[in-house]
């Protein structure tokens, strides 16, 4: 077995280790607890029991994750605990992904660090003890931007990106609205355009031929050829405000208070979105006219501290590292700051909270850690000149 495959291995263990050690530590704070029942949950009953899933409009949502959770529920027979233990096994690979490429912008060394920095973040190893989808969309996004991270050198890497795309948005489809952004990527892979259109030709192609079968069904069901998920409709909205004028028909007056409020919507999610810490309650803008806003509470004292320590540390070297990867024309660093930050304007208009964060934090870690890097040679650099002197 070579050295990098024994580094994979052991960040695969103390990745898994210490998830099911969180998951021990759960079992004796039951007010952390979550809900085991959650709507993808039972969702995933009717899958793993019988078919009118299948023939019947049982939920909106996309059938990715709940296929998913239906073999673990197979698998482990109906234990609970189990079906953690297998979703965390998502958790630790996406640690080993994380390392797959970080080795290729900071260097082996660097890359352990930034693995174990995020094998050991507390909110992703939280994500293993809740039955939603968050974990399984951090692994399939980390594993694409991997795939499209990697030198392709047969026509099969363009199939397997578009598997894996396919399998992304129907788990979440709001990641129908990056897909120019990984077109773009494979349509410049290369320094052959000819080339690049053959492996953005197999992209699609594989990302429809799968999207078919879901589409073909929910024609039979909803009567209409609808991809994914009914919920794909709502992230599809703000492209379909954009392609229209959302003023139309408004008065000056009713004009400027929307856009007003859409400017505030924007600036809210903005904030809450790179949020590393609340000390204090908050006014929610309001949701309608009926109902009105409230006070979003402080977060623990708890909570405060591992998110300051797992992320809020971060913020400076990450945009430090942002500013590196594009001076320095670091292809893959540019690719994670250029999914990141299409992600983030995403959620602006989508909603921004900790939570949907949460996707993008390993191409967070793996620039902050770049940022650490540079400042490290630096000051490499001039130690040995202060030496001299002395």
């Amino acid at each position: 077995m070579s050295a990098e495959r024994r580094t994979m291995l052991i960040l695969f263990a103390v990745a898994l280790g210490l998830r099911v050690l969180y998951g021990a530590f759960l079992a004796n704070q039951p007010d952390l607890v979550p809900n085991p029942i959650t709507s993808e949950l039972s969702y995933a009953k009717e899958i793993a029991t019988g078919t009118r899933w299948f023939n019947e409009p049982l939920s909106p949502r996309s059938p990715g994750y709940p296929l998913v959770l239906a073999s673990f529920y197979v698998v482990s027979a109906k234990h609970f605990w189990l079906m953690t233990f297998l979703q965390a096994i998502l958790g630790a690979l996406t640690v080993v992904l994380l390392y797959r490429i970080g080795s290729q912008i900071i260097g082996q060394t660097l890359a352990v660090v930034a693995s174990l920095w995020f094998a050991f973040h507390a909110f992703h190893m939280h994500l293993s003890y809740f039955f939603h989808r968050d974990i399984l969309i951090v692994f399939l996004l980390t594993l694409l931007v991997y795939i499209l991270a990697r030198p392709f050198k047969r026509m099969w890497y363009g199939l397997v990106a578009g598997i894996i795309y396919a399998a992304l948005i129907h788990v979440d489809p709001q990641f129908l609205l990056l897909l120019p952004v990984f077109a773009v990527f494979i349509l410049f892979k290369t320094r052959h355009g000819f080339l690049n259109v053959q492996y953005l030709f197999l992209f699609f192609f594989a990302t429809i031929v799968i999207s078919l079968p879901w589409t073909i069904r929910n024609n039979t069901v909803y009567g209409q050829p609808i991809p994914i998920g009914l919920e794909a409709r709502k992230y599809l909205r703000p492209a379909r405000t954009v392609l229209t004028d959302p003023d139309k028909g408004l008065s000056d007056i009713e004009s400027k208070v929307t856009r007003a409020s859409r400017a505030r919507l924007i600036e809210k999610n903005t904030i809450e979105f790179w949020r590393f810490a609340r000390f204090s309650g908050e006014r929610v803008e309001p949701a309608d006219s009926v109902f009105g806003g409230g006070i979003e509470p402080a977060w623990s004292l708890r909570h405060n501290l591992v998110s300051i320590i797992n992320y809020g540390i971060l913020i400076p070297f990450f945009l430090l590292g942002l500013v590196l990867v594009v001076r320095d024309r670091n292809s893959t660093g540019i690719m994670l700051a250029v999914v990141t930050m299409a992600y983030f304007v995403m959620r602006t208009y989508l909603g921004g909270n900790e939570r949907m964060r949460l996707a993008v934090e390993p191409f967070i870690v793996i620039l902050a850690f770049y940022g650490i890097m540079w400042i490290g040679s630096r000051l490499w650099k001039t130690q040995p000149s202060e030496e001299a002197q002395d």
